[in-house]
This record gives C-alpha cells, structure tokens and sequence, in this order.
C-alpha cells in the first residue's frame, strides 16, 4: 500500500481552523451590515423623517362667524372650527396634509374657509391627532392609516350640526387625502370628495420627501421608502389610498399640480382614468417666480392650488356641488 504525500493530505483534508474562523467572521460580518442597514432605513430614517412636525395654531378664522370646536378621537381631544354658511347649499369638511394644520400658508387655508363660507358653503376643519392644537399619541404620521379615525369622529360631531338634506363633501389636502380615503371606505357616509395633490402612494410620496425635505437625490431614499411601511404600519401595496379609492362610489374631484414634486401627477391621473366617478382637473401654470411660491422651497407646486389661483379653485369646488344635485 502506499501512503499519500503529506500535502495530499492537507489538501483533502477539512478546512483548517482558521480557515473556518474567517468564514464565520465574514458571514456574521454580512448579517450584522444587512441589519444595520435594516435599522438604519426601515427605523431610523423613518424615526426622523415621520415626526410630525406640526405647530400649534396661533391664526385665526377671517370669518367672525365661527365656533371654536373640541370634540374626542380614540380617546384624543381634537380641536377645530365650525363655520356655518347662511342657507348652505353644501358642507365641506376640509382634512389637512402632513405635519401641517387646519392652518396651511401653502395652500392659504383661512382664505380657502372664507372664501367658500361666503360661497353658502359650510366649512369644518380640525387638526388631525399630532397636528397643531390637538392631542399627541406617540407624535408620528401613520399617512391616513390611523388617522382616518379622526374623519370618522369629525363626522359623528357634524351630525348634530348639519341635516341629511345638505350634501356633505370630503376635502382631502395631500396626506389628507389619503386619509380621507381611508374613512370614506371604513364607512364613512358622503356625497363627494374632493382632493388636491392627494398622497396615493406611500412609498413613492416617502421616496420623493427625500428631495423635498434634504435636497439629496430620490433615489437614496428607496430603502427606506420600502422599508418604512414594514415597521411603522404605513400603508402600502395593496392599502395604498390609490387602490383603496378606485373601489369607492361616490363623485371624486381630484385637483392636481402636474408639477407636484411629492404628491406626482401620475397616481392622480391613474384614478383619474381607472374610476368612472373621478374626474381630475390639472392646477393653472404657476410661474417659480410668482409671489404664491415664497418661501416653499423644494416643495415647488405641491399644495399650492387655491394660494396661486383662489378663483378657479372655487370652480372645481362649484363643478362638484353641481355633479351632487
């Protein structure tokens, strides 16, 4: 019999330990770089870029006739206005965007109230659960996913406010609107809804904040924008408002800036073109140099319709109370 070199023998033999232990520390090194990933996009990121961000309102109604309102959400003490039109020929109740208020100078939200008052239609609007003067849960958006029982309670308190004669329209600013999307399908009964630059795809809308809100590239917001949802109960996929609003049954009027930097252009379109009850009207040009457009920064066009152009704003609002007649 004849016995192997010795270097055959090391060359068929295991692996050697060192040889193992380089292995081991580069698959552990892989897995913690994957988690670290993780936690950076799917929480940290988020952490950051889903605190609210509201201030308290200090503005008030340019209308005198107004009541200051508080009434409960989930246990949650919210604060709004009423403000009733004489001989109204419709209610509108206005829901507002992300870290915003019932008090948005981007889209002049006191004129937008005044001027639709005077327009015999009545206005309630409030600050949604972490925004502006009502109660704080844990101070994050959930984009429509938990706030949509705000809606829910807004209505229950304009019952008593309002007959079943006088058609009711929801009005959903950006994140509002998915918000109120997510109410009119939880059941929530109305004649309309009416939307401007609505947030209809979450993951795409936390992609592009990444450029409004840090001027960095789109694209490096990606993993996080997919992640989020995972560990912070957005909405997604098949619970986008997007979807969840091509199965509603009531008149839709979708105001958008084709411009939108946040809230695109083509999710608005493809409700637009897959519901028979949706229509969709594109905002004017807005000029980068008009006084509208001050101080918005890389929010460019995004919520701007009515600051920009107040009376054809009105019409869309006038084109919707006609399609409820």
């Amino acid at each position: 019999m004849v016995w192997p070199a010795s270097y055959e023998i090391d060359s068929t033999s295991e692996p050697k330990p060192n040889s193992m232990s380089s292995k081991l520390t580069g698959h552990r090194m892989t897995i913690l770089l994957f988690l670290s990933l993780v936690f950076i996009f799917g929480i940290a990121m988020p952490w950051l870029g889903l605190k609210s961000g509201s201030e308290p309102v200090v503005d008030s109604p340019l209308s005198n006739k107004v009541e200051s309102v508080i009434f409960e959400s989930d246990g949650l003490q919210l604060e709004g206005w009423w403000m009733p039109a004489e001989n109204p020929r419709a209610t509108l109740l206005f829901v507002h965007g992300a870290g915003s208020s019932r008090v948005s100078p981007f889209f002049n939200t006191l004129g937008f109230y005044d001027s639709l008052q005077k327009a015999g239609v009545s206005v309630f609007t409030f600050d949604q659960r972490n925004h502006g003067n009502s109660e704080y849960t844990d101070g994050y958006l959930r984009m429509g996913a938990t706030e949509y029982r705000d809606v829910l309670a807004a209505r229950e308190w304009l019952r008593g406010r309002t007959d079943d004669d006088t058609p009711l329209i929801i009005c959903g600013l950006s994140m509002g609107g998915a918000t109120s999307i997510y109410a009119l399908a939880t059941g929530l009964q109305a004649d309309g809804l009416l939307l401007f630059d609505p947030m209809l795809n979450t993951r795409d809308s936390l992609e592009r904040g990444g450029w409004v809100g840090y001027g960095l590239p789109s694209i490096l917001f990606r993993p996080m924008a997919y992640l989020a949802p995972l560990f912070w109960d957005l909405p997604y996929g098949a619970s986008d408002a997007l979807v969840v609003a091509k199965a509603l049954d009531l008149p839709i009027a979708i105001v958008q800036n084709k411009t939108d930097p946040i809230t695109r252009s083509i999710w608005s379109e493809e409700l637009a073109n897959s519901s028979d009850s949706a229509t969709i009207a594109f905002v004017p040009r807005i000029d980068a140099s008009d006084p509208c457009m001050a101080d918005k920064g890389r929010w460019g066009t995004h919520a701007s319709s009515f600051h920009c152009h107040p009376s054809w704003t009105i019409e869309q609002v006038e084109n919707l109370i006609a399609r409820l007649r």
